[in-house]
């Protein structure tokens, strides 16, 4: 079991908290398809005979491609790779691109899920942002989808914008439940060093997220999804029962993919490898027949500290009875009073040997994953 993920490094507009590798120019576009495409060729060997379960097409943009772009390169995929025939084929894409006849080109293509980056519900919010949609072009572009027969669809929002209000949230929330979409990725607004947001921020035109408020919509989040009868099922990912991402779901439980474009990651189950954050340079590299990607052999420290940062992230919790035989490595006895201190607080739980989270122990989870850590 594997998965293949496809980066697309183009964006229509820059928005202005993002730090993924994207360009706002197109020029270099057929270049990089054409080069998306030979990798496909050139690292087959990567995952061996490993049947492909999940494709996903991330950026950047996707949609910026065109339906034939898609076509092409799930083509070659299916050329290359045996690909499951009931493969969960999930495409990011913004809400104007989502023209009927583009979604009808997506279907026809074999996409079968889809990742709308909605963001938010509020007008003034998207400008903020400097999103390229505003929140009619995003009911319509769902109602369009829905109407077309895609029935797996998720969409993004952002919470802890400094301008977003406790009942402007929850509002939102419940807007966006009541859509036909049976899945939600809600992130917080976080401050990255190298983006137009930090610098604004620094020239105090633009004020920086509040952790206080994040914090408090974070759990209206969590609220309403319990009202609304849904799953929690990883720290910023919900959705109606059993309807997980089976990619995203694949990454934290440690599966292998291959990542194709630049900046794209891959994990094999001993080592990392990442390709170049360049359009150019990656180009260069297919057209010349070099290597577009370094990688790590992964110690056991690591292994064990990255199943603990995204196990603990999961419903699902880490094994640390797998863990004690596999690595020898015994986290309750080597952490025995911290555990139970948490578990007081309500933050985790232990049964039958599984260590979770629970609903108050999320806000935490990466402190808690690295005070547990192999060292």
């Amino acid at each position: 079991m594997a998965g293949i993920y496809i980066h697309i490094p183009f964006c229509k507009k820059a928005c202005f908290y993002c730090d993924f590798h994207f360009s706002v120019s197109f020029r270099q576009k057929d270049e990089v398809v054409a080069s998306l495409i030979e990798e496909l060729k050139e690292r087959k060997n990567f995952i061996g005979q490993e049947e492909v379960n999940t494709i996903y097409f991330g950026g950047g943009t996707p949609s910026v491609l065109s339906a034939e772009d898609i076509s092409k390169i799930l083509k070659e995929v299916n050329s290359q790779y045996t690909v499951n025939g009931n493969a969960e084929i999930t495409f990011e894409c913004n809400p104007d691109d989502l023209s009927k006849e583009y979604l009808e080109g997506l279907k026809l293509c074999g996409v079968n899920r889809l990742s709308i980056g909605i963001q938010s519900l509020n007008d003034e919010s998207l400008t903020w942002m400097n999103r390229s949609h505003n929140v009619g072009q995003a009911l319509q572009a769902i109602d369009s989808a829905a109407a077309l027969g895609f029935r797996d669809m998720t969409i993004d929002l952002i919470y802890g914008i400094p301008m977003l209000t406790e009942q402007e949230w929850r509002q939102t929330l419940k807007r966006a439940l009541a859509m036909p979409i049976n899945h939600l990725s809600a992130y917080s607004l976080t401050l990255e060093e190298n983006t137009p947001y930090n610098k604004l921020v620094e020239q105090k035109k633009y004020k920086k997220p509040n952790d206080d408020d994040a914090s408090r919509h974070f759990e209206i989040l969590l609220e309403e999804i319990k009202l609304a009868g849904w799953e929690h099922y990883e720290v910023s990912n919900f959705c109606k029962e059993g309807n997980y991402s089976k990619h995203n779901t694949a990454y934290w439980q440690n599966v292998k993919y291959l990542g194709i474009g630049p900046s794209a990651h891959s994990f094999d189950g001993k080592s990392r490898h990442w390709n170049v954050r360049s359009n150019k340079e990656y180009i260069l590299k297919i057209q010349a027949g070099e290597s577009v990607s370094e990688s790590e052999e992964l110690s056991t420290k690591d292994i064990v500290n990255e199943a603990l940062l995204t196990g603990l992230r999961t419903k699902w919790g880490v094994n640390l009875a797998e863990v004690k035989e596999l690595y020898k490595y015994d986290i309750a006895a080597t952490y025995q009073s911290q555990i139970t201190e948490w578990q007081q607080k309500d933050w985790l739980e232990m049964r039958n040997g599984i260590l979770r989270l629970r609903a108050d122990g999320f806000l935490f989870a990466d402190y808690i994953a690295s005070e547990l850590f192999l060292l």
